[in-house]
């Protein structure tokens, strides 16, 4: 044991190293193609998965097929107090709970609700917050923020209880797993500020109680964020849109927004048949935006992501895999976070390879390997591949979203790394209660200037060429 802990060290050391050395001059992305004028049909399939641009429909979380109806294009020009652009997690929040405000708000969207990352992520309700530091520069250094955050944390499983979709959305129960305990306590010491804060519900298990959870001996220690879970984020999304639109807010789909004029007192946007003119222009974009405010382009690291769903599994499988129903990752690298949902599939999310994005038999294969050696009564049991696809995570240096406000009235939501599902719905209602209260000076949180990275591509350097494959290489060998 000793060391297999002294190899998996090694591992993370060595990669740091690397990480570093392969980040010296590089500039070497090139950038997407704007997502609203790029011709799809003259992109080849490989292109659509690499740059996260193939069809939401593609999605398993679309499966079976949602009864959604399409909301219609905007034809004519009307006037509203908010105009939110994108219809994902953080719009649709944002537009709920304007119209929960007795706001006028109109909502532009490209595709349909859920269209982008929304419609894309792993299904994860991770209730933590990254980094402490950022707090430092918050109205009252944080205070507000983190009692937000406490009260709503949960918002996922709230919105879908009270406005009574189906989301999908559970508290199962968040399951981070290692081989030691040495790894937990480690990894617990990430986040002991917020639970020494009340802000984290977490519980310690190993032994039979850890085997009873996961179906698997394969890890000794875990620690259970007890208000995580798992959410269908296309459902909620719609879900959100749908309830929005019961409220008044006036939704309108395959509606790129083109061009946007205005001053300080109102701003219009036209799209190809029409316009909105507004006191307030919300975009939230995240990793796919168009290019009207170049200004939301250029902030961020594009990074793009797969996931996949199983067929429902059968019975002996659903009693090996899962049997607690936690969603599950891994510490200290998690190359293969897993939830098991409703239907009793599992989704299974990761980076694609740099080389072959577009090829779900490789991945899943990669993944099911996996599987069969964290469960090996698996083998032989009809584990099949239903849905594969891949979508852009936006992420910055800052670990927190951006809120920005480019000029007085025109202000941008987004940038949700990797924990959009609770963060996105609860910066969209924090938002919205301060545009409803026409006091966007009280928010919780600073508002900022967007500032164009250097080097939009390194994320993508440091994680997808560099960290993952090191990481897959060491969880063949038996090093992870």
């Amino acid at each position: 044991m000793a060391q297999a802990k002294l190899r998996r060290r090694a591992l993370l050391t060595g990669g740091a190293v690397t990480l570093g050395a392969g980040l010296l001059g590089a500039r070497w992305w090139k950038g997407y193609p704007d997502l609203l004028t790029a011709d799809a049909a003259a992109q080849s399939e490989a292109d659509l998965f690499e740059r996260g641009l193939i069809a939401v429909e593609r999605s398993g979380w679309t499966r079976p097929p949602a009864v959604i109806p399409a909301y219609p294009e905007l034809t004519g020009d009307l006037t509203t107090d908010v105009l939110v652009i994108g219809a994902g997690l953080a719009g649709s929040s944002l537009a709920l709970h304007l119209a929960e405000a007795g706001v006028a708000v109109t909502v532009l969207e490209a595709r349909q609700p859920g269209w982008g990352a929304s419609g894309r992520n792993a299904g994860h309700v991770l209730p933590t917050l990254r980094d402490p530091g950022v707090f430092a520069s918050f109205p009252d250094r944080g205070k507000a923020f983190l009692e937000a955050f406490r009260a709503h944390h949960t918002l996922p499983y709230d919105l879908q209880a009270r406005h009574g979709f189906a989301a999908d959305a559970v508290r199962s129960g968040y399951l981070n797993v290692a081989a030691d305990a040495d790894g937990i306590r480690t990894f617990r010491a990430q986040t002991a500020w917020m639970e020494q804060q009340g802000l984290l519900s977490v519980a310690e298990i190993g032994g039979e109680d850890l085997h009873r959870a996961t179906g698997s001996k394969a890890w000794d220690r875990a620690l259970n964020y007890v208000d995580g879970g798992r959410v269908n984020p296309y459902r909620l999304t719609n879900g959100m849109a749908a309830t929005a639109a019961r409220l008044g807010a006036r939704i309108y789909g395959q509606s790129p927004a083109l061009a946007i004029a205005g001053n300080e007192r109102r701003w219009t946007v036209r799209t190809a048949k029409g316009s909105v003119t507004a006191d307030r222009v919300v975009f939230c974009t995240n990793a796919y935006p168009g290019g009207i405010v170049p200004e939301f382009t250029a902030a961020f690291y594009p990074l793009t992501a797969y996931a996949l769903t199983t067929e429902p599994l059968p019975d002996d499988a659903r009693a090996a895999i899962m049997p607690g129903g936690q969603t599950l990752a891994q510490v200290p690298i998690d190359l293969n976070p897993l939830v098991r949902d409703e239907q009793d599939r599992l989704i299974l999310s990761s980076i694609p390879t740099v080389s072959s994005p577009a090829d779900a038999r490789w991945h899943f294969a990669n993944q099911l390997d996996w599987l069969h050696r964290t469960w090996p009564e698996t083998r032989g049991m009809k584990i099949e591949l239903q849905a594969y696809w891949t979508g852009r995570v936006a992420m910055r240096d800052r670990q927190f979203p951006g809120v920005f406000e480019l000029q007085p009235g025109l202000f941008g939501l987004m940038y949700f790394n990797a924990w959009g599902n609770v963060m996105a719905p609860l910066m969209g209602k924090l938002l919205a209660e301060g545009l409803a209260a026409d006091r966007p000076d009280t928010l919780p949180f600073p508002i900022e200037k967007p500032l164009a990275v250097s080097n939009p591509g390194k994320m993508d350097r440091i994680i997808r060429h560099v960290m993952i494959p090191a990481a897959r290489t060491g969880q063949r060998i038996g090093l992870l």
